[in-house]
């Protein structure tokens, strides 16, 4: 069983707000890129077990998880249009890659649907609690997940919704995550899935087209803080916006 990586321990985390639109939210997270990167590279240095097969950045918040929030809020009927009535206490709802939890987190604060956030580094758990409690008081089920394994058999063709928010920044995500998506859902379910457009992203397209039979792009542009580049996936401190794709990926092939 794999142990919480020490460099992403929920005791470095810090609250930070967040602007999305008119929004400010308050949210968990590692105090920046470069202090996560320092605690990485110490914990590898003292074990290089550590640092095998693990990546430290879903401690911080990405512009993908923004803009998929943004534009599911931007209009109320994109709600019933790729998900269900937010009253649907049945319907449910996996994150796959889901870091902090802050979209769980958020979903859960406007639905009552069921929803289970996974990620591939356990030490997510507590980040994902720590956000759920801050917004909806616990009804985000947390569950480690390595998309490399069989899928466990009490989350196949369980959910009627999966999310995914800029997890294509490795190569082995290609295949392996529209796969295990399709596995996961029913036979009438859905994913939405965010991608600041990468290099990957055209092979990630076709990846996903062998996997669900209808896809549609959507678009979502965030503003960026000015103190962005410390603090998530933005590189260039001068970058005021990100342009993200969203995909709604329709009826799982099987």
């Amino acid at each position: 069983m794999k142990m919480p990586h020490p460099a992403l321990s929920f005791d470095n985390a810090t609250i930070r707000k967040v602007q999305i639109g008119q929004d400010s939210i308050d949210v968990w997270m590692a105090p920046s890129i470069d202090h996560l990167l320092e605690e990485f590279i110490a914990a590898g240095q003292q074990n290089p077990d550590w640092n095998k097969q693990r990546c430290p950045f879903g401690a911080v918040l990405w512009p993908s998880a923004r803009a998929l929030w943004q534009w599911l809020n931007a209009d109320t009927s994109r709600y019933f249009q790729c998900a269900a009535a937010p009253t649907d206490s049945q319907f449910k709802v996996l994150e796959l890659g889901c870091g902090i939890g802050f979209f769980s987190a958020l979903l859960a604060s406007r639905t009552q649907w069921s929803i289970t956030a996974t990620d591939y580094e356990p030490a997510y758990a507590k980040y994902v609690e720590a956000n759920t409690q801050l917004h909806a008081k616990n009804k985000v089920q947390f569950e480690t997940l390595d998309w490399s394994d069989p899928l466990p058999e009490h989350l196949t063709g369980r959910f009627d919704l999966v999310v995914a928010c800029d997890v294509f920044y490795d190569d082995s995500h290609i295949n392996s995550l529209p796969e295990v998506a399709a596995k996961l859902l029913k036979p009438s379910g859905s994913m939405l899935l965010a991608d600041p457009e990468r290099f990957r992203f055209t092979t990630a397209i076709k990846a996903l087209s062998s996997h669900f039979e209808r896809i549609v792009n959507y678009q979502s542009a965030v503003t960026n803080s000015p103190d962005e580049s410390g603090h998530s996936g933005v590189i260039n401190p001068n970058q005021k916006s990100t342009l993200v794709q969203i995909l709604h990926c329709q009826i799982p092939r099987t």
